[in-house]
């Protein structure tokens, strides 16, 4: 799984694939696959090197609207992971 998320994450553009993702998990009726998903999201995103990017803008959120932007998709779904919620806050 984790493999196959980072090579999506390569060659369909990072950001898209985990704003598709978190719009998904938003409306999952499932709450503990959610909360499991987040979880594994959350752990690629700060750790995977094809992520840095998304990193890099994620923390820019505060001054730059894109990074806002994207910081408001992904809370929206990591909320389902209280742990999730607090590492994307961190990064923020």
């Amino acid at each position: 799984g984790t493999l196959i998320l980072r090579r999506l994450c390569i060659l369909l553009d990072a950001e898209r694939v985990y704003r598709e993702l978190s719009t998904i998990l938003e409306g999952e009726a499932d709450l503990d696959f959610a909360s499991v998903m987040v979880q594994a999201l959350n752990l690629i995103l700060l750790n995977s090197s094809e992520l840095a990017e998304l990193r890099a803008l994620i923390k820019q959120s505060l001054s730059n609207p894109s990074g806002r932007d994207l910081f408001n998709a992904l809370y929206s779904s990591w909320c389902h992971s209280p742990m999730g919620t607090i590492s994307l806050c961190l990064l923020a």
